[in-house]
């Protein structure tokens, strides 16, 4: 099994990366590729529906860790399957740590 969130964080040093804190951000400003979304789906696409179901259900999730891009919007450092899983759940906004 990957990472989880709080493990992967702890690798961040906070002297490196500046914290930007806790925000909700409009998926739409979330970039991730349909070719990685493919990826993901076919080989954990159990993992990701059940996740659909907890945001569909209004379950707490751990939020995501993003990190601005140069063009606007945010790459996903971590959180891709809560990413899919929000999408296809029809959530428009999702707490996550903006970093960098």
């Amino acid at each position: 099994m990957g990472k989880s969130y709080r493990h992967s964080y702890k690798s961040y040093d906070r002297d490196d990366h500046e914290d930007r804190g806790t925000i909700y951000v409009d998926l739409n400003e979330v970039f991730i590729t349909d070719s990685t979304v493919q990826k993901l789906l076919d080989r954990d696409g159990g993992q990701i529906e059940q996740m659909r179901r907890d945001f569909e259900d209004g379950r707490e999730m751990v939020r995501c860790v993003l990190r601005p891009r140069a063009g606007g919007g945010y790459n996903i450092e971590d959180g891709r399957h809560r990413i899919i899983a929000a999408k296809l759940a029809g959530v428009c906004f999702i707490e996550a740590l903006v970093i960098g």
